[in-house]
């Protein structure tokens, strides 16, 4: 029989990893986020806000219009946190142009919040997640699941280059 304390430990960590449903990799001993740790303050639980980011696209996108959603789940772990923080890095700092003539866009959407099941259809999400899509006339025309993130999540310069070449690569289309 599990003493009561160790059941109530048990149950606590499975409710904090139930909303992280990526095959994550773990990040080697020492390699903690600084950055993540650092912007990821705000009360909302997520990391500070863009400049150009959008609660929700505007239903007329123009047709060269790239989408850069981070799907995400109201208890997130240490990896998730990373792969938010360093994709809007990567938005924020390699970006500024395109996000100020409206070719970019920066969204973040709680799969928890009212409207998460509409998200989680149509881009058949069930966790964490980063997808970039190319939107227009109000649109999907095509997207893609950034799933290498997790695989670079011990390595920062190459989780950053990944995610700037695949937003690159939709934005030159």
């Amino acid at each position: 029989m599990i003493p009561k304390t160790l059941h109530l430990v048990l149950i606590a960590f499975w409710l904090i990893c139930a909303g992280c449903q990526q095959n994550t990799a773990v990040l080697p001993a020492g390699a903690h986020n600084a950055r993540a740790t650092a912007e990821f303050s705000q009360q909302d639980g997520q990391s500070k806000p863009l400049a150009g980011e959008k609660k929700n696209p505007d239903e007329n996108l123009d047709e060269s219009t790239v989408i850069a959603y981070y799907f995400h789940r109201t208890i997130r772990c240490v990896a998730c946190i990373t792969v938010e923080v360093n994709a809007a890095a990567v938005i924020e700092n390699s970006f500024q142009r395109q996000i100020a003539d409206g070719r970019l866009m920066w969204m973040r959407v709680n799969l928890d919040d009212d409207g998460g099941e509409e998200y989680e259809r149509q881009f058949e999400v069930s966790g964490s997640a980063l997808v970039i899509a190319k939107a227009g006339d109000g649109n999907q025309l095509r997207q893609k699941k950034l799933t290498k993130v997790w695989e670079l999540l011990s390595d920062q310069q190459a989780l950053s280059e990944y995610v700037e070449n695949e937003i690159n690569e939709y934005l030159n289309r």
